[in-house]
C-alpha cells in the first residue's frame, strides 16, 4: 500500500528569516567590496608615498653628492691657487736675488780691474753664489778670485786711489800777503776792469 506524500505547509517565519538572511548577505557583500576598495586605495597611497620618498631620497642623495663634489672642486682650486702663488713668489724672489747677485758681481769685477765687467759677469758661474738670510751675498768673493785667476785676460790692474799713488792734486793753501781770489759775484765794474788788465785783456770803459 503506497503512502501519498503530504504537503507540509511552510512556516511564514522561515520565509522571512530566509529573506532577511539574503538581504544581510547582500549587505555583507557590499561592505566587503567597500572594504576591499578602501584597502586598495590605502595600498595605492602607501605605494605613492614610498615612491615619493624614494624620489626625494634620490634627489637628496644627488644634491648631497653634487654639493660634496663642488666643495672638493673649490678646495682643490684654492690649493692650486695657493701653490701657484707660492711658486710665483719663489720665482720672483729668485729673480730678485739673481739680479742682486749679478749687480754685486759686476761691482766686484770693477773693483778687481775688469776690462769689461759685463763680460766677466756673463762668463763666470754664479750658481754657487747665494743670498744669505741676512740679505748679504755669500760665496761671491771666491768665485771672483777664481775668475780672475782662470780668466786673467779679462782683468787689468785695478786703478789705485790718488792718495796711494801720490798723484792726488789739491789746491795749495793761500800764502800770507797773496791777493784774495777774484770773485765775479761780488766784484764791481772797477774790480772787473782791474782783473781784466791784470790778465792782459782790454776792458771797455764807459
Amino acid at each position: 500500500m503506497t503512502t501519498e506524500p503530504t504537503n507540509t505547509p511552510i512556516d511564514p517565519n522561515t520565509v522571512r528569516e530566509l529573506e532577511k538572511a539574503r538581504a544581510d548577505l547582500v549587505t555583507v557583500r557590499g561592505e566587503l567590496k567597500s572594504a576591499r576598495a578602501e584597502r586598495d586605495a590605502i595600498r595605492g597611497e602607501r605605494d605613492e608615498a614610498i615612491k615619493s620618498r624614494d624620489g626625494l631620497k634620490a634627489q637628496f642623495d644627488k644634491q648631497k653628492a653634487d654639493g660634496e663634489k663642488a666643495l672638493a672642486d673649490a678646495n682643490a682650486a684654492v690649493e692650486q691657487a695657493k701653490a701657484a702663488a707660492e711658486e710665483a713668489g719663489k720665482a720672483a724672489t729668485a729673480q730678485a736675488d739673481a739680479a742682486v747677485i749679478r749687480a754685486e758681481a759686476k761691482a766686484a769685477a770693477v773693483r778687481l780691474g775688469a776690462v769689461n765687467p759685463e763680460d766677466v759677469v756673463k762668463l763666470i758661474d754664479l750658481g754657487t753664489v747665494k743670498m744669505g738670510e741676512n740679505g748679504q751675498v755669500e760665496g761671491l768673493d771666491a768665485v771672483m778670485d777664481a775668475a780672475r785667476e782662470s780668466r786673467a785676460y779679462l782683468f787689468t790692474e785695478p786703478a789705485k786711489a790718488g792718495t796711494e799713488t801720490g798723484t792726488t792734486k789739491t789746491t795749495p793753501a793761500p800764502k800770507a800777503g797773496d791777493p784774495a781770489p777774484f770773485d765775479a759775484t761780488k766784484a764791481n765794474t772797477k774790480d772787473v776792469a782791474s782783473a781784466a788788465a791784470a790778465a792782459g785783456l782790454r776792458w771797455p770803459t764807459l
